[in-house]
């Protein structure tokens, strides 16, 4: 399961986009005077280009004026074109011009686009606000935005109301490359649909810039979403860029499968629904552990074919996700042992804790990954909103009594912020998973060495 801000970041520019008009006209309402309460992983956010096959446009009509010499120099510096990204995954193209710069505030335009939803584009005049400029969009949502240290890169969210964060993402005038390649496959599977045609899983994969196989090789599995009620939500293709940069910068190459009826895969979705599937997940072991055994179907498929392919060194396979996809993968590497060098489950569970049978599924998921030989590393965050420290040491430590080997660290949250969301920031989990595979690596190389 995804936490519940990260969906309002999948929607960040889709609710403004269903109440705004296309035309672009000047806006200037009053703004709040106050600071904004910027959310606290932001500094771990890097710029980039976005991960949208849909680029935004500015408009043709866009024209950045230099600022006058009697502009101070901290104003000024706000000038120019601003690309890159917003949303979870990175998935929302944006686009800023500054087009004129006084002491007290600018001309901005604004364009946002994703696959999702057609673009928007917006006019408006901000105001400057300490560090901060500010502006009001048509639908009444409240754009920030602010430079970082050396002014060539820009943080932004948008709030709706004033409050409530709808957005957020980093823009840069210097945009690079990215550090990696990203590639979307179809993956062969061994099902057809009801007139005989194959059906195939998305996968996105990410290998570090200019690599040559056989790479190591991480596969990384997407969570739930949510409650599982909205099932536009489904279509959603689920990555991780955090994770992949990671494991990109130390030469790995990362998998993304996406399950079957989720993101662009075909089939039907049905990890454990309530008979009335409009109702979302059920709470019931007797529904929810036969889907944990379907998203294990999946993952075989996955494996059958990325055992297979030249680019991917065998002897050196790791799995992990975020979520049910944590659950998945310690399952998974006990379940078919000798597969993997180690599994890294971030805020790993496959049914809330406001489930009664919350207990009894997650236990008796992680208690069949106890025959995993290699050790496994657990990540969790304070604060999660769909299971608290207390429930997730319970579950690891009847992991460890089945025999399980591991690791669990939990971390303190930035103020605010949801623990289920412990994977987009890598400056707290980084330091645990660098000594996790040396540890893993090291134990690896001895194996190879004994006669």
């Amino acid at each position: 399961m995804l936490r519940k801000n990260l969906f309002c970041f999948a929607l960040a520019l889709v609710l403004p986009w269903l109440l705004c008009s296309a035309a672009i006209a000047q806006q200037s309402e009053s703004l709040p005077a106050r600071a904004t309460a910027w959310p606290g992983y932001m500094s771990d956010q890097i710029s980039g280009p976005s991960e949208s096959p849909v680029a935004a446009v500015l408009p043709p009509d866009v024209a950045v004026t230099a600022p006058a010499a009697s502009v101070p120099r901290d104003k000024a510096r706000w000038s120019g074109l601003w690309r890159g990204w917003a949303c979870i995954a990175r998935a929302c193209d944006v686009r800023i011009a500054i087009e004129s710069v006084t002491a007290e505030g600018a001309t901005l335009v604004y364009a946002a686009a994703s696959e999702q939803q057609a673009q928007i584009t917006d006019r408006s005049q901000g105001r400057f606000m300490g560090d901060e400029l500010h502006a009001r969009l048509h639908t009444g949502a409240r754009l920030v935005l602010r430079l970082r240290e050396g002014g060539a890169e820009m943080e932004m969210t948008v709030w709706r109301p004033e409050n409530r964060l709808l957005a957020a993402g980093v823009l840069s005038t210097q945009l690079s490359a990215p550090p990696y390649t990203r590639v979307v496959e179809r993956l062969p599977t061994p099902w057809a649909d009801a007139d005989g045609h194959a059906q195939t899983l998305e996968a996105v994969v990410y290998r570090p810039i200019n690599a040559s196989g056989p790479l190591p090789t991480m596969v990384f599995n997407h969570g739930s979403t949510g409650r599982g009620d909205r099932p536009e939500w489904f279509t959603l293709t689920w990555t991780s860029p955090e994770v992949a940069q990671y494991f990109t910068a130390k030469g790995w190459q990362v998998v993304f499968p996406q399950r079957r009826g989720r993101g662009k895969s075909d089939g039907v979705y049905d990890e454990g629904f309530g008979a009335n599937r409009s109702k979302g997940y059920s709470c019931q072991s007797e529904r929810s552990l036969p889907g944990l055994d379907r998203a294990l179907a999946d993952l075989d498929a996955v494996m059958v074919h990325l055992q297979q392919r030249p680019d991917v060194d065998q002897a050196r396979l790791l799995i992990g996700g975020v979520s049910r996809g944590g659950i998945l993968s310690v399952t998974y590497a006990g379940t078919r042992p000798g597969m993997f060098l180690g599994v890294v489950n971030f805020v790993g569970g496959w049914i809330g804790e406001v489930c009664k049978d919350a207990a009894l599924v997650n236990r008796t998921a992680f208690v069949r990954g106890a025959t995993m030989p290699q050790p496994t590393l657990w990540l969790y965050g304070e604060h999660d909103s769909y299971y608290s420290l207390d429930h997730s040491r319970a579950n690891f430590e009847a992991f460890r009594a089945a025999g399980g080997r591991g690791r669990m660290v939990s971390y303190p949250m930035p103020s605010g912020q949801d623990g289920h969301s412990l994977h987009v920031y890598p400056s707290l989990w980084q330091p645990d998973v660098e000594r996790y595979l040396a540890e893993i690596s090291q134990d690896a190389g001895a194996a190879a060495a004994r006669p």
